[in-house]
């Protein structure tokens, strides 16, 4: 961080929607920006640029902050990338640089942007995202489980399977009954995964795919996290995701992962009951969420 900087000159600062010249500023800030939040790594960002909406801001012609949105299912989106240079403050760069991307997002039919903070991002970010009229959604917490036991192996009728490429139509249909807004993923996020995650199983009768889950690993094979479960509401209460969840800690055992985590909303109590009795903790983690709506008419006001 500099010792010191120049008072802001609006006049100096330009917000845009990047271009594919901006991929080498983009990368090296990436690396060394002074603020960063980050969703995946910095080279995730310049790949997308093609396909995600993208802004800018240039101060006296250098680019010097960067937003990028994506899991896009309008009308809702995510942050998943802010980028902010030593040379600008984020509070003065972050009103100019969101609103371009609102604007880029508004011409996609996006009208609700999300954002998941934690302990890094939120001391910088949550106060200037607020002011431009972001409001807390809801807590998500953490949990954790260390030693693979099992309490129960649930519903022995359903078949659980490896998910195969042919499911995914049926995964996004449960998925969107399952998950409320803004918790939906789409073709973007389940598609890959479905095919390149460690563990993507599908629980499955008569025919019907009626529950799924995936799970990535990290820390070199040392620590698993369950990204999904998920239970058709018309067979919930059958122990399905009992069985879902046995089978996940299983493979965690077989490949002898010591610690498995997964994130969950505050209000999910349910869910939250399932998870401390299968053995899981909380580790204290809590993660805002903080969204904005309207942002269209936001900018069309402005």
């Amino acid at each position: 961080m500099p010792l010191f900087r120049r008072p802001f000159d609006r006049r100096n600062a330009l917000a845009r929607p990047a271009a594919p010249h901006d991929a080498n500023v983009i990368a090296s800030l990436g690396y060394h920006a002074f603020r960063r939040y980050l969703t995946s790594s910095t080279e995730d960002i310049v790949d997308l640029m093609p396909h995600e909406p993208t802004a800018v801001l240039e101060y006296d012609g250098r680019i010097v902050a960067v937003a990028q949105a994506g899991w896009r299912m309008p009308p809702n989106a995510w942050l998943r990338a802010i980028l902010v240079d030593s040379r600008v403050e984020a509070s003065t760069a972050l009103p100019l640089l969101i609103g371009q991307l609102h604007g880029l997002l508004s011409a996609r039919a996006v009208a609700s942007l999300y954002i998941t903070l934690d302990e890094w991002s939120a001391p910088w970010l949550r106060g200037p995202l607020e002011k431009l009229g972001y409001q807390r959604v809801m807590d998500v917490v953490t949990y954790e489980k260390v030693g693979m036991d099992v309490p129960s192996s649930g519903n022995q009728v359903v078949i659980v399977r490896q998910a195969r490429a042919e499911d995914l139509q049926a995964v996004l249909r449960l998925d969107a009954l399952c998950f409320p807004t803004p918790w939906g993923k789409g073709e973007e996020i389940l598609g890959p995964a479905l095919i390149t995650a460690p563990y993507f199983a599908v629980a499955e009768f008569s025919g019907e795919v009626i529950g799924y889950t995936y799970v990535t690993i990290h820390q070199a094979g040392l620590h698993a996290h369950l990204v999904r479960i998920a239970v058709s509401p018309a067979f919930q209460g059958s122990a399905i995701g009992v069985r879902l969840l046995a089978d996940v800690v299983r493979f965690c055992h077989h490949r002898r992962i010591d610690l498995l985590t997964l994130n969950t909303q505050d209000y999910n109590v349910q869910a939250q009951r399932l998870y401390e009795w299968f053995g899981f903790r909380r580790t204290g983690e809590i993660q805002p969420v903080l969204g904005i709506e309207g942002i269209g008419q936001r900018e069309h006001r402005s």
